[in-house]
């Protein structure tokens, strides 16, 4: 017991059969409290015995099945100023212990309710916790609590609010003895509802059964419960106090399961049945801020508090519970996210520095701090805008880190790296980080050197290369000569000599001999040649004409050897060691925080096309020695597929004659030639309209023959291809395909024309683009004879080739057709990739072609998506 002489403090307790926990909790609140008053409601262990080792005011008192009821006996006999209630699953944390009794001396008279953080753990290591703060310290005769089973304490204002936690054990149960609290409670609801025959007495068990059904039940009885209880509330034509928590809850339970029509009704008929009561006005910030209305929200933020402000003046008037008081930090977050959206940095300051007062900050769930800074990552969009709201970024990290929450800063640092925003050393600190490139970020805005060689190999040079041999050593040299002088190039490549690898020993050399060649020292360099040609003699294709230069003049514009080697190693690739594969997608993206280095630019633009396409061409765009990446304006080509395919077509061409290799990405057999017969035909005009653009190679081989790059344009009635495949070009490709690929890309299935040859009915067929010896199988099962004469067709293929088809059908009666169509939407559709395909028409254009000709179209088929299957017939 405290020494004081003022009686400040009394602790009232009700417990049953607590003889695991009440030893804890009496040790924690022994030397704080004045006096401790235990009211035990019908004990079988020792718990009585453990008590009276700290207190001589225990007292028994017969269980009545009312939680209320045994609260209210315990309130009969503190004699202190103020009474803490106080349960035996529970201990008082050191800042209670150390802080509680100043506090509370220092309050005015006006102050009466004391609300303070509970920390519940969730599992047995501690690891998992939640946190709620809730009225907990009364003065004396200004309490009084309601309910049967969830007590409820019905207090006087002014209501105070203080960061001296106390921690709570009880969830920490087997399923077994959580099973049976929550039988144990849901059986006596159940019980007193058989008995309740007044509407509302009804209505009230009905919302408690609701409630403990949220806490241990299974979701699908607790919604069994809220419907019964809307009908009870509709039944009754009014809504009590108890109906006006149920609807706040079940309103957010429907808005959380997205039915926000739903959940907006029941919060506004909380509004229009008490106007004064808080919570469903937070509701309704909740939902908005789920909807992202950013107005609303804000204008719903300013009721809550001016009615939150009320009631905490007048809470005595308030039967029931209001939720909302523990909420008042997360408002503060949501109306700081409403503020950042609309670009009001004060009022996000003003809101932030309200939500991590020193008061406030416990309650702050790590989930909504993660959804502001990633608001702050995705709504910022300018350096000065960052600097605004800067004050009250400090303020959330400096309420974090008091608060002892563990919170990763990740996302905001890369937005202070990207917009180049100035920070102090003392915030950059406090900033903890989960990815370990983010702590090269932190380092790089600190010291301002780039950290490219760090970040990919750990600052271990020499097993970065002799992990990953000669690609690895020759990306860490065209790093280090982008990121370090020549000097300091030549000491870091010195320090690797040590590798035993003679391969790696040769190139290294070889690179070492360019060093001493920048700086003009010419003997050095011829030293290191020659070694490096005496360890691997494979280089002396690259070497041998150096050594020749050096040993009979000093030509003091001479290349090293390193380029060359580099197109030897890379072998066309795009990079000569996997990078993005080494450092991982989602790191690639931000090497350009670390580094201004054209390979970390280049990776970061690369990375970015397919995520944001406007980011990829500015990093892309400040690559300046683009010799070094062989795909670099394939890359741009790509950007540009999207946006100005006009350009996207000069790009793809550019990338060709820049690296012949690219004119075969799917096969890498056929190098790019400019050879490749092609058509200009009557009907193609300048301005068609362009509407596909792309190297088919992607997909397919062009087999050297078709021309890889290509672009779809526009005429009256079809789609083709341009550059156009000559007949001739057709013919060759088609000859190489059957040598490639043991089936042709796109290649009909016998299943396909058996269905359609079915359907038609056809006893004997003409073909046309049809390889009979394919389908021999499906003719012969059918009993279909093949007949040149015959006036019923069979085409396959020869939509995708032809423009004109007049002479085709001229002589035909009848048309079994299957022609591809493609994906107008889908610029990735297979359809717009296949080499030999130089005419594409949509459904409506194969239809409208046939009744041009006369015929009268009986059936349209989709098969497989972009296969169509037409019948046709002549009357």
């Amino acid at each position: 017991m405290s020494a004081d002489k003022e009686k400040l403090l009394s602790v009232a307790m009700i417990v049953k059969d607590e003889e695991t926990n009440i030893r804890r909790a009496l040790e924690a609140i022994k030397d704080v409290a004045d006096e401790i008053i235990v009211v035990d409601t019908g004990s079988t262990d020792r718990t009585p015995e453990i008590v009276k080792e700290y207190t001589d005011k225990l007292y028994f008192h017969e269980w009545q099945n009312d939680f209320s009821e045994a609260r209210n006996y315990s309130l009969k006999f503190p004699t202190c100023e103020w009474v803490l209630i106080y349960d035996a699953d529970e201990e008082a944390s050191e800042s209670f212990k150390k802080n509680i009794r100043d506090f509370l001396m220092k309050q005015p008279k006006d102050v009466n309710t004391v609300y303070i953080p509970t920390i519940s753990y969730m599992d047995i290591n501690y690891t998992r916790t939640e946190v709620a703060s809730t009225s907990r310290i009364f003065r004396k005769g200004t309490i009084e609590y309601k309910n049967v089973v969830h007590n409820q304490a019905k207090y006087k204002p002014k209501v105070v609010r203080g960061n001296f936690p106390i921690l709570h054990y009880g969830y920490i149960w087997t399923r077994a003895l959580k099973r049976k609290k929550y039988e144990r409670t849901g059986n006596l609801i159940r019980e007193q509802l058989k008995d309740a025959k007044h509407p509302i007495e009804r209505l009230y068990y009905l919302v408690q059964l609701y409630k403990t059904e949220s806490i241990g039940g299974y979701t699908h009885k607790k919604n069994q419960v809220a419907w019964e209880t809307l009908a009870e509330i509709k039944r009754v034509g009014k809504v009590p106090a108890i109906g006006l928590e149920f609807l706040y809850m079940f309103g957010l339970d429907c808005m959380f399961a997205g039915l926000k029509d739903l959940g907006r009704d029941l919060l506004q008929k909380c509004i229009d049945a008490t106007p004064q009561y808080p919570d469903p006005y937070f509701g309704m910030m909740a939902l908005y801020e789920r909807s992202k209305d950013w107005d609303e929200l804000s204008k719903w933020g300013e009721k809550f508090f001016n009615v939150l402000d009320e009631a905490m003046k007048n809470v005595e008037n308030f039967d029931w519970t209001i939720m909302s008081f523990k909420q008042v930090p997360l408002a503060h977050i949501l109306m700081a996210r409403a503020m950042l959206k609309r670009k009001d940095f004060e009022g996000f300051n003003n809101h932030i520095s309200i939500a991590f007062s020193e008061d406030e900050n416990i309650n702050i769930d790590k989930k909504n701090l993660y959804v502001l800074m990633n608001d702050i990552k995705e709504s910022v969009e300018a350096k000065d805008e960052f600097e605004k709201l800067l004050p009250g970024l400090r303020v959330m990290v400096e309420g974090v880190e008091k608060s002892g929450i563990v919170v990763y800063y990740d996302s905001v640092v890369e937005k202070i790296a990207e917009l180049e925003v100035e920070v102090d050393e003392v915030l950059l600190d406090k900033l903890s980080c989960r990815n370990e490139l983010s702590k090269y970020i932190i380092k790089k805005m600190k010291t301002s050197e780039d950290k490219l060689l760090d970040f990919i190999t750990k600052s271990d040079y020499l097993n970065f290369v002799e992990k990953n041999g000669i690609p690895g050593l020759l990306l860490f040299y065209s790093v280090l000569q982008n990121t370090k002088d020549t000097v300091d190039t030549l000491k870091t490549l010195s320090s690797l000599r040590k590798i035993e690898d003679e391969k790696i020993q040769g190139v290294l050399y070889a690179l070492l001999g360019d060093c001493y060649l920048s700086l003009k020292r010419f003997k050095e360099a011829l030293s290191q040649y020659k070694k490096s040609l005496e360890i691997l003699p494979e280089l002396s294709q690259f070497i041998k004409p150096i050594i020749e230069d050096l040993s009979t003049k000093l030509d003091p514009e001479m290349d090293g050897v390193y380029e060359e080697m580099y197109t030897h190693f890379a072998s066309g690739k795009e990079f000569i060691f996997d990078i993005m594969g080494y450092v991982g997608q989602e790191n690639a993206e931000k090497l350009y925080l670390i580094s201004e280095a054209p390979l970390a630019l280049y990776v970061s633009g690369v990375s970015f096309i397919q995520k944001d396409a406007q980011k990829a061409e500015t990093l892309l765009k400040k690559v300046e020695n683009i010799d070094e990446f062989p795909f670099y304006y394939y890359r741009l080509a790509k950007i540009y597929e999207k946006k100005d395919i006009k350009k996207a077509f000069e790009y793809h061409i550019k990338a060709v004659e820049e690296n012949n290799k690219l004119a075969d990405l799917a096969l890498g057999r056929y190098s790019y030639s400019g050879l490749y017969p092609s058509t200009q035909i009557s009907f193609m005009k300048s301005n068609d309209e362009m509407i596909w653009v792309g190297n088919i190679s992607e997909k397919f081989s062009t087999l050297g023959i078709i021309h890889p790059i290509r672009s779809w344009k526009k005429s009256e009635s079809f789609m083709y291809a341009s550059p156009y495949p000559s007949d001739e070009a057709l013919r060759i490709y088609e000859e190489r395909e059957k040598e490639a690929y043991k089936s042709a890309p796109l290649e009909i299935k016998k299943e396909v024309i058996l269905k359609g040859l079915i359907d038609s009915d056809f006893k004997d067929i003409k073909l046309l683009g049809v390889d009979k010896e394919k389908y021999e199988s499906v003719f012969e099962d059918l009993g279909v004879s093949v007949k040149d004469t015959s006036n019923n067709l069979l085409i396959v293929g020869e939509f995708e080739k032809n423009y004109d088809l007049s002479d085709i059908l001229k002589k035909a009666k009848k048309v079994l057709a299957f022609a591809y169509v493609p994906d107008l939407k889908d610029r990735e559709n297979v359809v717009w990739f296949i080499p030999k395909f130089r005419v594409l028409r949509t459904t409506s254009q194969l239809i409208s072609l046939f009744e041009k000709e006369g015929f009268k179209v009986s059936k349209v088929e989709a098969i497989d998506g972009n296969l169509r299957c037409i019948q046709a017939y002549k009357e």
